[in-house]
Parts: C-alpha cells; structure tokens; sequence
C-alpha cells in the first residue's frame, strides 16, 4: 500500500480507521502488532475501539482537508498556465455562441458547415458558467447557454468598415468601366 500525495494517507489507513499489517509485520514485532492483553474487560476494549474509531475520524478530517488544498494548488497552477479567455465575459458583451452539434458527426460533408452563431448579447452572468444571451433586437434566447460554447464577439471598427466599402464601391465601378467597353 503506498500513501497518496493529494491526501497524505493509505487508503485502506482512511477505510478501516487504522493502518493495515503486512505479512511481513507478523513475523517482526512492530507497534501494531503487539499482543493484546488477554484479560482485558470489555469496557476497556470498547474504550480502545472508541479512541481508534476517533483517530479515524481525525484522519479523515485531515485527509479531506489536505485534498482539498491539493485541489486548490492544482488549480491555482491551471490558472496560471491555461489563459482561457483574455478578460472575463460580462453583461452587454456581444458574443458568439458555438454550436456542439456536429462535435460527434464525423461526415465528411459537414465539414464546411457553420459552427458560431450569433452575434448575441449577454443580460446575465450566472455563478455557475452559464450564461443568459439575447439577439440583437432585445429578444432573449430561451435556455442558459455554457461557458465552454462562449467566444468574445470582436466588432469592427467604423473606419475599417468604411473603407472596406470604399473598396467594394471602387471594385463595382471598375467592372462597370469594363462592362461599357
């Protein structure tokens, strides 16, 4: 039986309130295999019992609490590692929403299909992940959507698009002068 990092006891040590012995203790005199007294009252056993049944208590207690720093380390460490989102989505963020259909469909021709929709507008943020998203036109979207099928929506700037149009405009007048010839 080995011990676990995370909660810093055997497993079998947590299950039965007191650690296990090995066959090789009984051929070795240890502290956990020593003799019982023979004329030992039955209160003084039960006395015995109560306070291994106590100390298990402890070890759980103990056991619990290391794994849950263990936990939370692991976590600080994810936290520091992954960037999931560059800042937190909150209310009135316009975002996209990711479409988890087709994840386990593997046919060939929905390869092409489109997977984000949107834009939506988010009206709350709840505690657990999931969020409550509207269109555009104030009309909110019947069920919570996850976390995990958000993206930041990014809205053009109004000089970009412009002169995008400026381009399409100077593109149509060049296949116009093209068409007169």
């Amino acid at each position: 039986m080995t011990y676990t990092r995370s909660k810093g006891f055997m497993p079998t040590e947590l299950m039965y309130c007191q650690k296990p012995v090995f066959p090789i203790q009984t051929q070795i005199v240890t502290w956990l295999t020593l003799p019982w007294n023979d004329g030992m009252m039955r209160e003084e056993l039960l006395s015995l019992r109560i306070k291994q049944l106590e100390q298990g208590n402890e070890k759980l207690k103990e056991a619990v609490q290391k794994l849950k720093e263990s936990r939370l380390k692991n976590k600080i460490y994810f936290d520091k590692t992954h960037r999931l989102r560059p800042r937190r989505i909150e209310v009135d963020d316009w975002v996209l929403v990711y479409d988890s259909t087709f994840d386990t469909q593997y046919d060939a021709r929905k390869k092409l299909t489109k997977r984000w929709f949107g834009p939506y507008v988010v009206t709350s943020v709840f505690e657990n992940g999931t969020y409550a998203l509207r269109e555009l036109d104030t009309t909110p979207l019947r069920s919570l959507i996850a976390g995990k099928r958000i993206k930041l929506f990014k809205k053009r700037n109004e000089a970009d698009y412009e002169i995008e149009q400026e381009l399409l405009e100077g593109t149509d007048d060049t296949e116009a002068d093209a068409d007169k010839e």
